[in-house]
């Protein structure tokens, strides 16, 4: 433990509490405490897996990332104005004096019908505290509602275990095998799924739908979380590592899939569809994105894509700047048609109602979103829950960044449930399909140090 580091931050936090404890029983009043100061670096992985209470992890490729450890506040929804409500309840917090650089974290499922056990359709939180890393420092800010009839014990006994878990050493872990993988559904089954879907889209049902299957990893010990969100960062460099742990669970991937990210006015997101696998030498690799650019459906699924984020920022959004041509995003074990999207956000708009219409974008779902949605729902043997799902922050002054929770699962103790997507057509051939979904396992099952084979 670093207990110098430790006792610093304590004892200019613990100084600062009980001044602004002491004002509040001065006037009668609450009031909402938010300190921020540097810190020395410290492994948010670490931090992440150590704290039993919530925790978010968002580590973006380009140096940056956010940790949230503990509650202050948090918001559970079930119905589809829930986006509109929490810009309501953001705005009232700033309203309060907040700092603007304060974030709100959390995310939705799929869609309404898919929430996992004790885990709710949308979930966001006001981290008690909040640390940002940069390549410039590490920020820690501390965020408590205080009241005149609380005792400073009672926030320094709330803190405390933070502390612990951000300055303690790393637990040496040792990833466990597990004791058994089955998928649902099988391998057989999954291809009749496949080829079931493509003859309803013939029959013209719909253009598109994405069908997923799930691998169910059983163990005989907890399943430790650091080495898993170690190997997803070192791994996929070029991915959005995030994890959210609520309810003894831990939700955690490696996202190549930027829903929306917004900085001041700029708006910046993606369509991102069609899929190949990585090729073993540099010829190997740029023969399949050449066929992947090539090919018939993948270009109609990408065109789609494009065709939703289009119209889902039309109503939000100027100046956009959406290219022909496709560009390729080339990930470990798969490469995908890539077509960034900028955009700027109106005067009258703001993040939260492009989050609402970009989500679920036919790259997770199909097309027309609706119908597809409904097939997923009838016709896939396994709860979704937040996978394919959207997940991110958003600080109180607007700014945000959120991304499809794909290559991901839920970690649950002793189980731990993965899904890989791919998207149907007409054309599709079911074999095909299901080795692409191989690929997309992959990225999971090596976090998980399972190497090889096939479920």
């Amino acid at each position: 433990m670093d207990t110098s580091a430790l006792n610093l931050t304590r004892a200019w936090i613990d100084e600062h509490l009980r001044e602004a404890q002491q004002r509040t029983r001065e006037t009668g009043h609450g009031e909402w405490f938010a300190k921020s100061l540097a810190i020395p670096p410290i492994s948010l992985l670490d931090a992440f897996a150590r704290f039993s209470g919530f925790a978010w992890l968002f580590l973006d490729p380009h140096g940056e990332a956010q940790l949230g450890l503990g509650l202050v506040r948090d918001w559970q929804w079930k119905s589809s104005e829930y986006l509109e409500r929490m810009e309501t309840h953001i705005s009232r917090l700033e309203a309060q004096g907040l700092p603007g650089d304060l974030m709100v974290v959390g995310g939705q499922g799929f869609d309404g019908s898919s929430a996992w056990s004790n885990w709710p359709q949308a979930y966001f939180a006001l981290p008690a505290v909040q640390i940002r890393h940069t390549p410039n420092g590490t920020c820690l800010t501390v965020v408590q509602h205080l009241t005149p009839e609380q005792p400073l014990e009672f926030f320094q006994q709330k803190l405390e275990p933070v502390w612990q878990a951000l300055f303690s050493a790393p637990a040496p872990g040792r990833m466990p095998q597990p004791s058994a993988i089955r998928s649902i559904p099988d391998r057989q089954d999954w291809t009749s799924l496949v080829e079931e879907a493509a003859q309803n889209i013939r029959g013209q049902r719909m253009d598109k739908v994405v069908l997923a299957r799930s691998l169910v990893l059983s163990y005989e010990s907890p399943i430790p979380v650091a080495p898993v969100l170690e190997n997803l960062e070192n791994q996929n460099p070029e991915a959005i590592v995030f994890a959210l742990k609520r309810e003894h669970a831990v939700f955690l991937g490696a996202s190549p899939e930027l829903l929306v990210r917004a900085r001041g006015a700029h708006v910046e997101t993606m369509a991102l569809a069609g899929s190949a696998p990585r090729g073993v030498t540099p010829e190997d690799d740029f023969k399949l994105a050449e066929t992947m650019q090539r090919d018939p459906k993948t270009q109609r699924e990408h065109a789609v894509v494009k065709q939703h984020v289009r119209r889902a920022l039309e109503e939000t959004t100027d100046q956009l700047d959406m290219p022909d041509v496709p560009d390729l995003k080339k990930l470990p074990s798969v490469q995908h048609l890539l077509t960034p999207i900028k955009a700027k956000l109106r005067d009258d708009s703001s993040l939260w109602p492009i989050i609402s219409h970009l989500h679920p974008t036919p790259a997770v779902a199909g097309h027309p979103v609706d119908v597809a949605t409904r097939y997923i729902r009838e016709h896939e043997p396994f709860n979704r829950g937040w996978y394919a799902g959207a997940v991110g922050w958003s600080t109180l002054s607007g700014e945000g960044h959120w991304i499809v929770s794909l290559r991901s699962g839920l970690i649950a103790e002793r189980e731990a449930h993965l899904y890989a997507g791919c998207g149907i057509m007409g054309d599709s051939d079911p074999e095909s399909e299901l080795r692409e979904s191989d690929w997309k396992f992959s990225t999971m099952l090596s976090a998980l140090e399972i190497e090889g084979g096939t479920f």
